[in-house]
């Protein structure tokens, strides 16, 4: 399998076919998530006829609803796609010439869509939790997510009470080398993520814990219960690269 991956994308002949097949599938999703909104707005041409002022104001606000119409169903649909593209999917390494890199590759592209499209209207709202949901995210109670910046979030769990804050990143991958690390992320209850900040994979955040303005939890990184995590902007490089040699000890 890998040797076949590997010859089909050396290929440029086949690598354009394949990329071409993504791009109506993609395309397919969209279309599938446009329809309600497009039937909607086909049946209020029977109600409004576009002859006058009025009716044209008035079908404008019916586009405005089809809009956010289509934002949910977007949510659900999508959702639904990238959960069977990530079914399988556990924390560990995939070589780029995977079965499942190659899947992770159509569901970053589908999840890149819906981030530029939809996630960034919806944060906060019940509709973007639902989504994470359905892609398989574990979400406890009171849950605020201030961000669209989740990602594969099937591999995410978050505790009671927990605040995520606006343009925080919270990805449970990272490319190392020519390989694919995927790994959890976990959040205790009652903790705060303050906004800007940034979670890699693999790491477990505890309970009660206060992750700072624009701070950087790294990868496989265990903070404890309790803890406050600062960021400290302007740090000089000598004494960044002291504290990560007393931590390698």
């Amino acid at each position: 399998m890998k040797k076949l991956i590997s010859a089909l994308m050396a290929d440029p002949i086949c690598n354009g076919i394949m990329s071409l097949l993504v791009y109506i599938f993609y395309g397919a999703v969209i279309g599938l998530s446009l329809a309600p909104s497009g039937l909607f707005l086909y049946k209020m041409l029977d109600f409004i006829s576009l002859d006058s002022y009025l009716n044209i104001f008035l079908y404008t606000l019916c586009v405005g609803v089809a809009i956010y119409m289509f934002f949910i169903v977007a949510l659900i649909v999508f959702g639904i796609f990238e959960r069977i593209l990530t079914i399988g999917f556990k924390p560990g390494k995939y070589s780029t010439s995977s079965g499942v890199f190659a899947r992770w590759i159509i569901y970053s592209g589908l999840h890149v869509i819906l981030l530029n499209m939809v996630l960034p209207y919806v944060s906060g709202t019940v509709w973007a939790k639902l989504f994470y949901k359905i892609l398989g995210a574990k979400i406890g109670k009171n849950v605020f997510i201030n961000t669209p910046g989740l990602h594969d979030a099937y591999l995410l769990e978050l505790g009671d009470n927990v605040v995520i804050g606006g343009g925080s990143n919270i990805s449970c991958h990272i490319f190392e080398g020519e390989e694919l690390y995927l790994g959890k992320i976990t959040v205790g209850n009652n903790t705060l993520i303050s906004a800007d900040t940034y979670i890699m994979p693999g790491a477990t955040i505890g309970n009660h814990c206060n992750i700072g303005l624009k701070a950087t939890v790294r990868k496989n990184k265990k903070i404890p219960d309790n803890s406050m995590i600062l960021a400290f902007p302007g740090t000089p490089a000598k004494e960044v690269a002291a504290i990560l040699k007393q931590e390698r000890k």
